[in-house]
């Protein structure tokens, strides 16, 4: 008989899908979603009580009362081997794991709690309050699951024994088609783009991505190269503000805000660039685990990051990119002038990048880090 899973999670994102059709021709597995608005709106998609690429998923969708997922809490007091979910990201979020750990406890079921914390540079009171409650409940659940080693690393720190940690890397279902070549060919022609350098930013255009100190760096860098240019792709709330930035710096000419891209273009820009760049900063919190870097690395490109950045793990220093320090144009200049002026290094980073992807980054990778937290527990 199939082991039987109660999985809460927040949303089906579309990178999740096949994860979670693979989980259920393995196991027995109700999932629940409770905080699918929520995503809707930061992430500008339209997910319903039907998800597209969850068919034959045993699945529900559970609106909120009150602030709380009142029936996906009801849930967890019936029938399963097994619990998975938790989240500590909002005061309701407390409650809800709070509710269900208490829930799952009394049962004497076990408790696998999936998260990508790691300890980023912020002093704080809200930050010392949520490290004490994830340290309380981290020691207590039966098993964790965990993006990468900078992840495992933080819930060590906070006393949870080594051997109950998993790592099950976040994965990308972003693809290489044959419509990608042609998409290129047309990016190209509509940007009149020759033989030009192309750095490539792809996400939000908020604080916390800190594309304000990339377009710092890509001004240094004009003074050292001049056939170079910056796309970035995305949108959001520091839109206008950064093409001001961009104007203030005299580099507007050079740099291309090409708006929000469908995931079917964006195949296409990943192809494009001669190398990736995630600037992140840290604020209130972390870029935890941004599947972009995973995106532009399956498309054998260079990466760099900042420090702030929870897929430096991904990086090898020298090797497929560079890690630099947050906030710090300079670090970023040279990373990129080192990749942009030696095409030898920069095929060879890409490379190493496709290996590491290959190697360690694929949905198989991503099942077989969920069988041995299962395993650990002795269901068969």
């Amino acid at each position: 008989m199939k082991t039987k899973i109660l999985f809460v999670h927040h949303t089906a994102m579309w990178f999740r899908r096949p994860f979670f059709r693979a989980l259920s021709k393995i196991y027995d597995v109700e999932f629940i979603f409770t905080h699918v608005e929520s995503y809707n709106k930061t992430y500008n998609i339209q997910l319903s009580q039907v998800i597209p690429g969850m068919d034959g998923v045993n699945y529900k969708v559970i609106n909120k009362n009150w602030g709380l997922p009142w029936e996906a809490i009801r849930r967890a007091m019936g029938d399963y081997d097994i619990f998975l979910g938790g989240s500590w990201d909002t005061l309701n979020d407390v409650i809800e794991t709070l509710l269900y750990f208490i829930i799952v406890k009394f049962k004497r079921r076990p408790f696998i709690l999936w998260r990508e914390d790691w300890d980023w540079n912020v002093q704080s009171t809200k930050r010392s309050l949520v490290k004490i409650l994830a340290g309380f409940l981290s020691r207590r659940t039966d098993a964790i699951l965990v993006p990468g080693s900078k992840h495992r690393e933080f819930f060590t720190k906070l006393g949870v024994s080594s051997e109950k940690i998993f790592i099950m890397p976040n994965v990308s279902n972003l693809t290489l088609k044959d419509d990608d070549y042609n998409n290129l060919i047309k990016i190209r022609e509509e940007m009149g783009l020759k033989n030009e350098k192309v750095i490539l930013f792809v996400g939000r255009l908020i604080n916390l991505k800190g594309v304000q100190f990339l377009l710092k760096a890509f001004s240094k860098l004009r003074q050292r190269m001049e056939n170079v240019i910056l796309i970035i792709v995305g949108n959001g709330s520091c839109h206008e503000e950064l093409e001001n930035l961009s104007r203030k710096l005299q580099v507007n000419d050079k740099v291309y805000f090409r708006g929000n891209v469908d995931n079917e273009l964006l195949g296409a820009y990943y192809l494009l660039c001669n190398v990736f760049v995630l600037p992140s900063i840290t604020t209130h919190h972390a870029d935890a685990c941004p599947l972009v870097v995973n995106e532009a690395m399956y498309f054998s490109k260079p990466v760099i990051t900042s420090d702030a950045v929870g897929t430096t793990f991904m990086i090898k220093n020298g090797r497929n990119g560079y890690v630099v320090p947050e906030r710090n144009p300079e670090g970023l200049c040279n990373a990129l002038y080192n990749i942009l002026s030696d095409s030898e290094l920069e095929k060879r980073m890409g490379e190493a990048s496709k290996i590491i992807i290959n190697e360690g980054f694929t949905y198989q990778n991503m099942i077989a880090g969920f069988n041995q937290a299962v395993n650990y527990l002795n269901f068969e």
